[in-house]
């Protein structure tokens, strides 16, 4: 069985009425999925700047340090222990993220996340549920709500879809809910979708409005 992608889904999603019905009523599936089982979503959005440099391994380490330190807050207010499983790419690259882990995790003043047990495990998607889940809520819904929100007034582009709006208006606010966030004792927010916008530097409440 080929296993579904979130960036068909929300391609297809802008051909019609009719599959955009079919397509929200399976990425509602997955989102109940996720809140029946009390998920909680964090992760970094990046937006490149136009004509810009972009540094995909600075990118890459510096957002997975950022998800392992959300991802620790979590487990100390559950007092649980817990790993992270990334979506495989080529091997150098997954041995440049989980060094930057290692780099926090064996510091000569402590562990930064010793409720995480291990380094990050890399694996490929149609082998794991939870790997495809992830897919489809960043590439289906995610990802179209960042380009509406961050691109589209700036970038003319085929990426850049009408129907995008729609997925953004469907999902905004079962997003925002099922984000992770808490409060730091100087009051700083932290968690939940982060936003990087080198092309306007909207924040990122920007991505729910």
């Amino acid at each position: 069985m080929l296993e579904t992608k979130g960036s068909e889904l929300r391609k297809n999603a802008c051909i019609s009425a009719k599959k955009q019905r079919h397509i929200f009523g399976f990425l509602n599936g997955v989102v109940d999925i996720c809140e029946d089982i009390d998920a909680k979503i964090i992760g970094r959005v990046w937006t490149k700047g136009i004509a810009q440099p972009f540094d995909g391994t600075a990118v890459y380490t510096s957002s997975i340090q950022a998800i392992c330190s959300y991802f620790h807050d979590y487990l100390t207010r559950q007092n649980d222990l817990g790993i992270v499983i990334a979506d495989s790419r080529l091997k150098h690259l997954n041995t440049q993220v989980a060094h930057s882990i290692f780099t926090q995790k064996f510091k000569s003043s402590g562990d930064l996340y010793d409720r995480i047990v291990e380094l990050p495990t890399f694996a490929h998607s149609d082998n794991h549920a939870g790997l495809q889940i992830a897919d489809l809520l960043c590439s289906g819904i995610i990802t179209p709500m960042a380009i509406h929100s961050y691109c589209r007034e700036h970038i003319q582009s085929l990426h850049i879809r009408p129907g995008y709006e729609d997925i953004k208006t469907q999902f905004k606010d079962r997003v925002r809910n099922l984000q992770h966030r808490y409060q730091e004792i100087n009051g700083r927010w932290r968690g939940g979708l982060t936003v990087s916008d080198a092309i306007s530097h909207a924040g990122g409440a920007l991505l729910f409005t």
